[in-house]
């Protein structure tokens, strides 16, 4: 068998992929854990013999829509865990979306969350002591959702290559 250029470009798109993933699990607004899976998932559907398996593919879907979910889950959870009630834990998933918005996209994925907690505490008719308690815990479930995060895409890119090289 000859071999051929047209082979490496599979290969190539997924380590770029892989490579701007791993990057967007440091930079907000790029979602780095999709990016991932969409190199795997494009590896699966040209190289399909030489791919993953299905049911470890479906593994690795799995944990891609976890590490999401588990990071929406994780603000709001923070949130609560410090005291906030319910409008604190909808504000920060609030922010969470509109912050690099209202913000620079850097600064607004850090400062939505918790400028989201603490607008809901104040609308619910807390103190502000209260809400800042509640912008805290946004802090602390954000820092362990994004471990999370990076512990997954790294198991992802992991076993992509163990299976497949």
């Amino acid at each position: 068998m000859e071999f051929c250029v047209f082979q490496l470009i599979p290969g190539l798109i997924v380590g770029f992929l892989f490579f701007i993933g791993f990057i967007g699990t440091f930079i907000p607004l790029i979602p780095g854990t999709m990016i991932i899976w969409l190199g795997i998932f494009i590896h699966k559907m040209v190289l399909s013999d030489e791919s993953l398996s299905w049911s470890l593919f479906a593994i690795l879907t799995g944990l891609a829509i976890l590490a999401q979910l588990i990071d929406w889950f994780l603000t709001y959870w923070g949130a609560r865990k410090f005291g906030g009630s319910w409008r604190g834990g909808l504000g920060a998933i609030l922010g969470l979306f509109a912050g690099p918005f209202i913000f620079t996209p850097l600064v607004g994925i850090f400062l939505g969350p918790i400028i989201g907690a603490i607008i809901g505490e104040l609308l619910g008719g807390h103190s502000m002591r209260r809400a800042s308690k509640a912008g805290l815990g946004t802090i602390i479930g954000g820092f362990i959702a994004f471990t999370f995060k990076v512990a997954v895409n790294c198991f992802m890119i992991g076993i992509f290559y163990y299976y497949t090289l």
